[in-house]
């Protein structure tokens, strides 16, 4: 994990955004500080798919999320004809729809893919 700051702007307004890089599974400390969260899977990886699906289940039992900021993120960085997708755009944007009030992104860093965004 790690903790990093940013400056954005949303709507004419400069806000600071603290984030917090969490690993494992979320626990009733981490819930109750929360006011989003960004759920990372990678696209060529079907356990990470599924990881995301068991810690939002986990959240979602310590504190509920609808009072949450939630996105699901897609990583692409290393989709090769040795490394394929597996996780379909169709299938990512359905379990958003079910972690209700999602936003979702696919991302490449390497080409600086909906990073900023």
């Amino acid at each position: 994990g790690g903790q990093f700051k940013r400056e954005v702007t949303v709507d004419g307004q400069s806000h600071l955004l603290l984030i917090r890089e969490e690993a494992g599974t979320p626990d009733a400390q981490f819930a109750s500080w929360a006011d989003a969260v960004i759920f990372v899977f990678s696209l060529e990886s079907e356990s990470s798919f599924e990881e995301v699906t068991q810690l939002h289940a986990l959240l979602s039992d310590l504190r509920g999320t609808s009072d949450l900021a939630l996105a699901l993120v897609g990583t692409q960085d290393k989709i090769s004809s040795s490394s394929p997708r597996v996780v379909e755009d169709a299938r990512a944007r359905a379990l958003c729809g079910d972690m209700r009030r999602c936003l979702y992104y696919e991302t490449c860093a390497t080409y600086g893919l909906n990073v900023d965004r």
